[in-house]
């Protein structure tokens, strides 16, 4: 690979991403590199500049989280294929760099740039809109459809405890069809999890049996969401074992087809972000990405 393109976001607030992409450039050219840097003014304008890059460039390079890679991939949707994808993570959780242990700290993701090699990794798609690391429905969603923007900027992080506590005193659950693996069932869940690879919210041992190329959507689907499942939920969440709580079913599958059979509209959340209302079809592209991660070979 030699020319690379940076592509990053310009917006107003956004200085670091300006000053990380220079600090790229400036590694990559002194290594024989050819570099492009490309400041973006708004989703519409990444995801244009992305699918162009396919045409022109040898790897695309990312700063940001979750949301920023969500825009690159979706990018290489409408192109239609792919060139190498570097991260430079610089989000809060990172979910998706964790699952592929790309480095956190800048200087060493930003020489993971050269040192490492493209790994084939799974994509999964709800139509045209790419899902990197996770998409979940029902009171999850909720909790965090129902928070404020200046509830997040006053209150921070917090602010999703408070909320999900109070969730967690009401009964919500919702009807659905799901249908996978050549199978339809009707059910009531109060959660649906949907995960490309082992990893949820930055931890990157939540589901042991799952990889980013294993080929399949990893399916947990929570009955019921209430205190006391909270804590026996936690247990199992942090031991990788969710999937073997008697509330839990899981399964796996390539597509999934989800319908909303209650009369209140249920609306997706995909890599954290507010997507489509069902009914929606879930579906995983093998193999479709090509991202830079770690050589093996360095951990010796």
């Amino acid at each position: 690979m030699q020319t690379y393109i940076i592509i990053y976001n310009g917006s107003a607030g956004k200085t670091d991403n300006e000053k990380l992409a220079q600090q790229a450039k400036q590694f990559l050219e002194s290594n024989g590199k050819t570099v492009t840097l490309c400041k973006t003014t708004s989703e519409d304008d990444a995801i244009s500049k992305a699918a162009a890059a396919v045409a022109n460039y040898d790897c695309l390079v990312t700063i940001g989280g979750d949301g920023s890679i969500n825009t690159a991939c979706s990018g290489f949707l409408k192109a239609g294929k792919t060139i190498p994808l570097g991260i430079i993570p610089g989000g809060t959780v990172n979910n998706f760099a964790r699952a592929l242990s790309i480095p956190l700290n800048t200087d060493d993701a930003i020489k993971n740039l050269l040192t490492g090699k493209p790994a084939e990794v799974d994509l999964g798609t709800v139509g045209n809109t790419p899902m990197i690391s996770s998409l979940t429905l029902g009171r999850l969603a909720d909790i965090a459809r129902n928070i404020k923007d200046d509830e997040k900027k006053r209150f921070g992080k917090a602010i999703y405890l408070v909320k999900g506590f109070k969730e967690l005193f009401t009964n919500r659950s919702y009807k659905l069809r799901i249908t996978a693996n050549g199978k339809t069932k009707t059910l009531r869940s109060q959660i649906l999890l949907i995960t490309t690879t082992n990893s949820v919210g930055g931890y990157v041992e939540f589901n042991p049996e799952a990889s980013y190329d294993d080929d399949h959507l990893h399916v947990f689907i929570l009955k019921k969401f209430t205190l006391p499942k909270l804590f026996a939920y936690g247990s199992y969440f942090l031991s990788g074992n969710l999937k073997d709580n008697s509330d839990v079913m899981y399964f796996k599958c390539k597509t999934l087809k989800i319908e909303n059979l209650s009369s209140r509209k249920i609306q997706a959340r995909i890599d954290g972000d507010p997507a489509t209302k069902l009914p929606i079809t879930v579906e995983t592209k093998a193999n479709f990405l090509n991202v830079i991660i770690p050589n093996p070979s360095d951990n010796k």
